[in-house]
């Protein structure tokens, strides 16, 4: 009895205590940079997950983020496995275009915006342009998004691949570019392209078995290019006269080692040296050739 009487008269919770025990659990975003590190990729995934600006999430540190918090921590030990943070969001962006991506196909990547870029600067004719290797269509799209006279075919071998291209395809609501399969040349019909361009594979055999973790979850027929990184270069260079137009260019995306052999292999074809360009951080990333 004396026990009930006790529990009885013991003071009820204040409305302050009340208020403190609700808090406790309550995180911000100031809390979570603090706690997590003010580091660009931690704004990102705010950005995905609250689907707000940077600017408005710098400007509202106090935004309660509870109801985010644990995707947030999720996708952070998916980041400790170094699984790709574009993979992750299933979409990232390229020369403008939010894409899909996923991982059928290599992730759209910065330097590859350069290749694009020497394309739409070129005086050339831009008629009909063959896209080999597309993957998730980067390449083909942003061409066809700034070219909208021009036509873009993009190949690919991955079935999975090409299901990505075409609902990028249909997500920006492109009308002149169209993907399908074909192993390099095997499919192409067509043979007056005004350029052919591609961003192969072209990793070689020693570079493959020191390659960053986060490459291992990218789709590695992608990525490899032959014992010397050289086999779709090769095989495109060799070819194109067939498919190429008069005065037609050859474009691609190479390695960081790989300029001199790809020169000497253009040169070797009948082919001019138009560009040779290097990429942000110093290495050879562009070249681009004119059919002599």
């Amino acid at each position: 009895m004396d026990v009930l009487k006790a529990i009885s008269y013991m003071p009820k919770p204040s409305f302050h205590s009340t208020m403190m025990m609700s808090l406790q659990h309550y995180m911000n975003i100031k809390d979570l940079i603090k706690k997590h590190g003010d580091t660009n990729e931690n704004w990102l995934i705010l950005e995905f997950l609250t689907e707000r600006k940077l600017v408005e999430l710098k400007a509202d540190l106090n935004f309660c983020i509870d109801e985010i918090y644990d995707k947030f921590l999720e996708i952070i030990e998916k980041r400790k496995q170094n699984y790709p943070l574009q993979y992750i969001f299933g979409k990232w962006e390229f020369y403008g275009l939010e894409l899909y991506v996923d991982e059928s196909a290599l992730i759209p990547r910065f330097e590859t915006e350069i290749l694009v870029d020497e394309i739409l600067k070129m005086d050339c004719k831009k008629d009909k342009i063959l896209d080999i290797g597309s993957g998730s269509g980067a390449i083909s799209l942003a061409l066809a998004d700034n070219l909208v006279n021009s036509y873009i075919y993009g190949i690919d071998i991955s079935e999975d691949a090409l299901t990505l291209s075409k609902k990028n395809k249909e997500k920006l609501e492109l009308k002149n570019v169209e993907f399908f399969k074909s192993d390099i040349f095997s499919n192409v019909k067509d043979n007056n392209f005004d350029i052919i361009v591609s961003n192969p594979p072209y990793i070689d055999e020693v570079d493959m078995k020191t390659l960053e973790k986060e490459l291992s979850f990218e789709p590695q027929n992608a990525l490899y290019g032959g014992k010397d990184g050289l086999f779709f270069y090769r095989e495109i260079i060799t070819n194109s006269l067939n498919y190429l137009s008069d005065n037609g260019i050859l474009a691609f995306e190479i390695g960081y080692n790989q300029m001199e052999d790809i020169s000497n292999l253009l040169i070797d074809n009948g082919f001019e040296i138009l560009i040779q360009k290097k990429d942000f951080a110093g290495f050879d990333r562009i070249i681009i050739a004119k059919r002599r």
